[in-house]
């Protein structure tokens, strides 16, 4: 009888956790699509940004703006930010991006580096690690507040005092909805395209020159950082929603082997019920 009562137990948590899962997986799935839909509009943003900065640049080759083009050829102050999750169950997102990290981070001696962190993840990654320079923290990233984040960011990048001698990303993002891998994307110095050579377009410049590129480069930055962020976002649901549908199979599976060994002990019970009975007559 106690065995059949464990059993009951057993049955009754699986069946509260494959309600829990299902529903995290239905979440994932919605959120992802809804994302799904956005990608391809930001993408058009960030490339077309992206071309008309490098086109105005032809024009006006010898500009120069300190912050997304630094002096500082020994990188003395680099900015690194780390793009997580604030909430589990998305299997292993986050321990290979910090794995990644932990393999990829390099710092000389005479850097100064400083931490921006996206996700209570990486947070807690970094302080047990005794990291101590996290100039900014955004404890959570969503999708209803990643443009936020990214217009943050692009400000404490182009108005900071003491201007970063570059900025680094590490990431995941969405090689396909089965495959999230991390990244790290140097963001400054910015990478200009090697086939800029020659102008190709002529601009009639109705502002300041200097007024209009100085603009371009901050949309610039802050095209690629929505960009990045929504990425990792993506990545987040997918993985999510792949973890909680394997949970959720896994404890289908696992139900139907309780529910074949719960019925098997009771028919037992009974039978055994049933012979001790006849034996009394």
């Amino acid at each position: 009888m106690a065995q059949i009562t464990q059993l009951k137990q057993k049955i009754k948590s699986i069946k509260t956790t494959k309600k829990i899962t299902h529903a995290v997986r239905l979440v994932s799935m919605s959120n992802y699509s809804k994302l799904e839909k956005q990608n391809e509009l930001l993408n058009f943003y960030q490339q077309n940004i992206h071309n008309t900065f490098f086109e105005l640049i032809k024009t006006e080759p010898e500009w120069q703006n300190s912050t997304i083009f630094p002096q500082d050829v020994f990188d003395i102050k680099p900015l690194i930010i780390i793009v997580s999750s604030s909430k589990g169950l998305c299997g292993s997102f986050n321990s290979n991006l910090l794995r990644y990290y932990e393999r990829t981070f390099l710092i000389e001696e005479q850097q100064m580096p400083s931490f921006i962190v996206i996700g209570t993840k990486a947070l807690k990654f970094l302080k047990n690690k005794g990291t101590i320079n996290i100039i900014s923290i955004f404890e959570e990233l969503t999708s209803s507040n990643y443009i936020y984040i990214a217009e943050k960011l692009t400000e404490l990048i182009f108005n900071t005092k003491y201007k970063f001698s570059s900025v680094s990303f590490f990431s995941n993002y969405l090689k396909n909805f089965f495959l999230q891998i991390p990244q790290k994307i140097s963001l400054i110095p910015i990478n200009i395209p090697s086939n800029l050579t020659s102008k190709s377009i002529e601009f009639e410049w109705e502002q300041d020159k200097n007024t209009i590129l100085e603009f371009m480069a901050i949309n610039y930055i802050k095209s690629s950082i929505l960009n990045i962020l929504f990425q990792s976002l993506a990545a987040e649901s997918a993985s999510r929603f792949l973890t909680m549908d394997k949970a959720t199979n896994n404890a289908e599976e696992y139900l139907e082997e309780l529910t074949l060994q719960y019925n098997k002990t009771r028919q037992a019970l009974i039978t055994r019920e049933v012979s001790e009975l006849a034996a009394n007559f």
